[in-house]
């Protein structure tokens, strides 16, 4: 433990400070509340600018005709990475104590 870091009795020996958090750590409400923000933007985006790109760029399938097809996509694709991560992870995976070895 850190000279200088006082911990309470009922906080365990591995319980992170909000000192040590990273700003990510300390606003992820802020950040899922952007990507919610984000996706919104993208479907009013398409409402709004679809009917000028469908006459330059037909859609090669008609499945690419549904409103936020592209957004669907894109969102089961995040899902896959995230799952295949989780995968790799356990393969990757070292001890804890590897380096001290």
């Amino acid at each position: 433990m850190a000279k200088g870091f006082k911990m309470s009795k009922d906080q365990p020996e591995n319980a992170h400070s909000p000192k040590d958090q990273s700003w990510f750590e300390r606003n992820v409400s802020l950040v899922i509340g952007g990507l919610v923000i984000a996706c919104i933007a993208s479907l009013l985006a398409e409402l709004i600018f679809r009917p000028f790109f469908d006459e330059h760029h037909p859609a090669h399938f008609e499945l690419e005709n549904i409103f936020g097809y592209q957004a669907a996509i894109g969102f089961i694709a995040f899902i896959c990475v995230v799952f295949l991560g989780k995968g790799l992870r356990l393969i990757v995976r070292r001890p804890e104590d590897y380096y001290d070895k």
